[in-house]
């Protein structure tokens, strides 16, 4: 079941035509990263969407140390752990042609699978990741935000969220990885 929702996403992202894409950078509670979003409409209050990240977690003791000794910063307090939700979604736009300028805002609802790689505990990078293991459950966002219109066909795209992952398991001592986000997205037409 899992795959073929991986498969139907995937082709519907690259036969769409009517809409925009775009990328963006998030922040949250437990890490940070990049994303990579498409979205479609359906009328002027509706808005359908794909939405994966790569989401890079980092420990509540995570600390960036200087060592005077080799002249280098290194990382204390690591979780070599990477989430990758795959979530579809859909955009409501409670104000759509209710405002007269190009400020949009939306309530956003997504949901899909989730797939987490918990890296080996090393600190050699290759190591680290050849050893990794992966994990699928699924996960969920909501949140809000707005949409700026801008010239030359852009979209500037701030929100706020909360994510819902839960973990099949204990995954480098949590079995939880759900709070708080934000995200800033740039987007183009097509």
């Amino acid at each position: 079941m899992k795959k073929l929702i991986l498969i139907i996403s995937i082709i519907s992202t690259l036969h769409a035509v009517d809409g925009y894409k775009g990328f963006g950078l998030q922040v949250g509670e437990q890490g940070t990263g990049i994303f990579y979003h498409q979205v479609w409409y359906s009328n002027n209050t509706l808005q359908w969407l794909f939405h994966s990240r790569f989401f890079d977690v980092k420990g509540e003791d995570f600390m960036m140390v200087y060592d005077p000794y080799t002249n280098q910063y290194r990382s204390s307090g690591d979780k070599y752990v990477l989430i990758v939700p795959m979530f579809g979604g859909v955009k409501y736009f409670p104000f759509a042609d209710k405002i007269a300028n190009n400020f949009a805002p939306f309530l956003g609802v997504q949901a899909g699978p989730v797939l987490t790689i918990d890296g080996a505990d090393s600190d050699k990078f290759m190591e680290r990741w050849k050893r990794s293991r992966g994990f699928w459950t699924f996960g969920a966002n909501v949140g809000v935000g707005a949409d700026f219109l801008m010239m030359n066909n852009m979209i500037v795209s701030v929100g706020a969220g909360i994510d819902f992952l839960p973990m099949d398991g204990e995954v480098d001592g949590e079995k939880n990885y759900s709070g708080a986000i934000i995200h800033v997205g740039f987007n183009w037409r097509r």
